[in-house]
């Protein structure tokens, strides 16, 4: 693997922790990789590497309220609005006016709404797990939720103050092979009375080590969950805000991947959105979708190989020419 450069950079009002591979100079094409919960910019150490290794420079921070970048205290601070801001002023930070964007999870929530709302710093996007999900003028998500899940759905319990600290009943280790490992959690079933029920033996897949979890372990044992559990409390907030753009399309070209396993494509009416025309209406240049057999939620480290490839295969056709980001004078 590419050798991976750690920094701080200072980007609207916060501390952002970056990991960075491949080329430094402004010359090269710049990959912005967006992780979801519960991971960090660490989710895309392979897909790092394998960009980086034929001339990308790859940037993939830690979003507010995980790892290394600050964690404000307030739920209120981790809107869409905040987020999307966090990695404008990131790249305006590093100079990049243009960059591809790949994203998974709440990184492909926060991808689709940086394409929404920020095109023109995006030449293309390949999003991971979660489609787009147009705002619907009326339902709250949280209220979508609750019907569809009950009051006990882990995005319904995430609502609740202080729910983060059940976090520390679990050995982090455990948590993280439990969370990233077992086919039935996974982010799109973070039930966390039912994980800390799990009693079974926990055998790592081929594609997780012991240095793996012990890594993410390590982290979230400083950090705690509370920055990424308040990205659920902004669900409401996220839809008064995106009002204005009720009815908007993404319009960038795209690529959407998603394993067969992954409980995020089981989801009522996700399949028949992704495949029978929907997508493509709201994403006009949608232009590839993938479904990978048996592949599960957390895609790009189980198929690391596959989706490195993917993701390649799609950006390099865009070429590899770079514009130079002007900054205004006051």
């Amino acid at each position: 693997m590419e050798a991976v450069r750690h920094r701080q950079v200072e980007a609207n009002g916060i501390s952002m922790h970056v990991a960075e591979a491949g080329p430094a100079d402004a010359s090269a094409p710049a990959v912005l990789f967006v992780h979801g919960f519960p991971e960090l910019w660490y989710s895309w150490r392979h897909q790092m590497g394998y960009l980086a290794a034929r001339g990308y420079r790859c940037v993939a921070p830690d979003l507010r309220g995980y790892g290394g970048t600050t964690a404000p205290p307030e739920p209120s601070s981790y809107t869409i609005f905040h987020i999307v801001g966090d990695l404008i002023a990131l790249l305006d930070a590093l100079r990049l006016p243009q960059v591809f964007v790949v994203g998974h999870d709440w990184g492909a929530i926060v991808s689709w709404n940086l394409c929404l709302l920020r095109p023109d710093r995006v030449r293309a996007l390949v999003n991971l797990s979660v489609a787009f999900m147009p705002r619907r003028p009326g339902v709250k998500p949280l209220e979508y939720f609750r019907a569809a899940y009950g009051d006990d759905y882990y995005v319904c319990r995430f609502q609740e103050p202080g729910v983060e600290a059940e976090f520390a009943a679990f050995d982090l280790k455990d948590f993280f092979k439990l969370a990233l490992a077992i086919r039935t959690t996974g982010s799109s079933a973070m039930d966390l009375r039912k994980m800390q029920a799990y009693v079974k033996p926990i055998v790592l897949p081929s594609w997780l080590s012991e240095e793996d979890v012990s890594y993410l372990a390590s982290v979230y044992s400083k950090t705690g969950f509370a920055g990424g559990v308040n990205y659920y409390r902004c669900l409401d907030i996220n839809w008064e805000l995106m009002a204005p753009w009720t009815g908007a399309k993404v319009q960038v070209p795209t690529k959407f991947i998603v394993g067969d396993g992954d409980l995020a494509y089981h989801h009522p009416g996700v399949k028949s959105y992704i495949h029978k025309g929907g997508l493509k209406r709201d994403v006009p240049m949608l232009e590839e979708v993938v479904v990978i057999k048996g592949a599960g939620h957390f895609i790009q480290q189980e198929r690391a190989q596959e989706i490195s490839e993917h993701i390649y295969d799609y950006i390099k056709k865009f070429g590899t020419g770079v514009t130079t980001l002007k900054v205004s004078k006051l």
